[in-house]
């Protein structure tokens, strides 16, 4: 029971961790910049100090920032906190060389996958399901790429935050379930708490199926560089198509969607059967 405890606690304090975190840099970032902005009005001698439209600039310009921010401080603090406890943390990641091939097949996997997520979910929208959920979802989700800088857009949702999730979720989180339950129940449970920690159940609901993915990914290869290429992957092919997919027509979507499909098969396939190559090589 005792060990039971010990993982369920050190699963869900690095998920919160990261929760907090975001939190933690929004309201740091926002206080700063209501600090600088009336130190303006004071130099300036305005009367207009924050208005609700000055707060909601404020609140949209430290949207990605604050993830940059969140990432640094919970690697951070997590690191710090294996240090103290004397555990394990680089050792935890399984940062190990992988082929060059197996790497690029991995990011062609995750391009691939936006477009059939974008799909599925498109189609469930206009059959009119759950629509106050689609709501929320939109809701959560304009803010990060309408009228944001492209550049920070790639950084904050392309780079940083899948590092930084798979580092938590495939690195540190699934390490400590495979030690201690039988594989099937490490893969679900990792990917559950990777869905609970986008706090919407859009969001979450795929974000569990790629999350065992990219479990699958990491356990094929033993290293976790196959599910963050994947990971990257994705959230950049997200942030494209936000930016450039009003200009696909319907043809175009079609022949992509198909095609990112067939990627996603092949490529899957051949993760798995190199993984299965290397075992074979291992037992001779």
């Amino acid at each position: 029971m005792k060990k039971f405890i010990r993982v369920f606690f050190y699963c869900t304090s690095i998920t919160f961790l990261n929760l907090a975190m975001q939190f933690a840099a929004a309201v740091l970032l926002m206080f700063l910049a209501m600090i600088f902005r009336l130190s303006q009005s004071l130099i300036t001698g305005s009367t207009d100090f924050l208005s609700e439209a000055d707060i909601n600039t404020i609140a949209h310009d430290i949207l990605l920032p604050s993830f940059i921010l969140a990432a640094i401080l919970t690697f951070g603090i997590a690191w710090l906190a294996h240090v103290i406890f004397k555990k394990p943390f680089i050792k935890r990641l399984s940062i190990k060389k992988a082929s060059f091939a197996a790497v690029t097949v991995a990011f062609v996997i995750g391009c691939s996958l936006q477009m059939p997520i974008v799909y599925i979910m498109d189609l469930i929208h206009r059959a009119g399901v759950a629509p106050e959920l689609f709501d929320k979802y939109a809701e959560i989700m304009e803010p990060l790429t309408l009228n944001q800088n492209i550049v920070l857009q790639i950084i904050a949702i392309g780079i940083v935050g899948p590092l930084l999730e798979e580092v938590i979720f495939r690195g540190l989180i699934f390490h400590q379930l495979r030690k201690n339950v039988p594989l099937i129940y490490a893969i679900i449970l990792q990917a559950a708490l990777f869905a609970i920690s986008h706090l919407n159940v859009i969001q979450g609901t795929y974000a569990f199926f790629i999350g065992i993915l990219l479990a699958l990914s990491f356990v094929w290869s033993r290293s976790l560089l196959l599910p963050i290429a994947i990971h990257i992957g994705m959230n950049l092919s997200g942030i494209l198509l936000s930016e450039y997919g009003d200009y696909i027509d319907n043809t175009s979507t079609y022949t992509i969607l198909v095609f990112s499909v067939l990627l996603i098969i092949a490529g899957t396939a051949y993760l798995y059967s190199k993984s299965r190559s290397s075992e074979e090589e291992m037992a001779l």
